[in-house]
């Protein structure tokens, strides 16, 4: 075998690897990060409900939206900007946004 033989499956390898990485939201961690910014002090008083993936950018990050309801009732419409982690990187949450 010659080096590019080699070489071309090590290449599709470490692309589908790349291409592999997490974009699938973390719902535990976003269920975490909205408990936080709606100031409650466990995860346990917040359910959240579907989540919905908006349009992804060139990167790979996309604005999710989902519907946070606290154990009294309250309702907040939520919407976060995910960024996809790489290989065993978990996505990160940034310009988390929720509203009455």
């Amino acid at each position: 075998m010659n080096k590019t033989s080699m070489l071309a499956p090590a290449m599709l390898l470490l692309a589908g690897a790349l291409a592999g990485c997490s974009t699938n939201p973390n719902v535990l961690q976003m269920h975490k990060v909205t408990a936080e910014a709606i100031g409650l002090a466990s995860t346990d008083e917040l359910t959240m409900g579907p989540v919905t993936k908006g349009k992804e950018d060139f990167l790979g990050g996309t604005q999710l939206t989902y519907k946070a309801t606290t154990a009294k009732g309250r309702v907040f419409n939520c919407s976060t900007f995910m960024t996809p982690g790489i290989l065993l990187d978990p996505p990160t949450y940034s310009r988390l946004t929720c509203t009455k």
